[in-house]
């Protein structure tokens, strides 16, 4: 006979709690609905009653990440700061953040998530005043920029590099007058 399992009344955030629970004990791709079930001490089709699917879960647990890995990177922005300073901090902050993590978690932010941090980019990048607005044309814009370098930022982060310094250093000779 099968295992014992108590089927309680639960919540959707209960379900969840544990659900991220898993992931970040086991990584995103070791969640599984029966491994959430037996956790929960619920039947697997319980959890079908709180979330659609396992994607539902999934995409709820990657969102509840990525919330609380990046609550607090508005704290990072200083009045006056150069926005390479910024890229700097913010990388290191990230991999501290990561760390603590598989890298399964790279692989699954929003696409809400990433155009937020698109747009914190985007301020910072607007507050330096000292990058040239001659800079900017119908091809290299402000925004396709931020886009860029949040991709490249997210390709070096998943790639395990320690730091972002020649990525800046490249940043550096096309924002900043020499």
């Amino acid at each position: 006979m099968g295992e014992f399992i108590n089927y309680k009344i639960t919540t959707s955030d209960a379900i969840l709690e544990k659900a991220f629970a898993i992931a970040r004990r086991d990584g995103i791709d070791g969640l599984t609905v029966r491994k959430l079930a037996k956790e929960c001490k619920i039947a697997v089709g319980s959890v079908y009653n709180y979330f659609p699917n396992k994607d539902a879960v999934v995409s709820a647990c990657r969102s509840l990440f990525w919330r609380e890995v990046l609550k607090d990177q508005e704290k990072l922005i200083r009045p006056g700061m150069r926005f390479t300073d910024f890229l700097t901090q913010y990388y290191a902050f990230l991999s501290v953040r990561l760390s603590k993590d598989d890298n399964s978690w790279l692989g699954v932010m929003d696409h809400q998530t990433m155009r937020d941090m698109q747009n914190l980019f985007g301020e910072v990048l607007a507050q330096d005043d000292r990058i040239s607005g001659s800079i900017w044309n119908l091809e290299l814009t402000p925004d396709n920029f931020t886009e860029h370098v949040c991709a490249n930022l997210w390709a070096l982060l998943q790639a395990g590099e320690r730091d972002c310094r020649f990525y800046i250093y490249l940043l550096e000779h096309l924002l900043y007058e020499r």
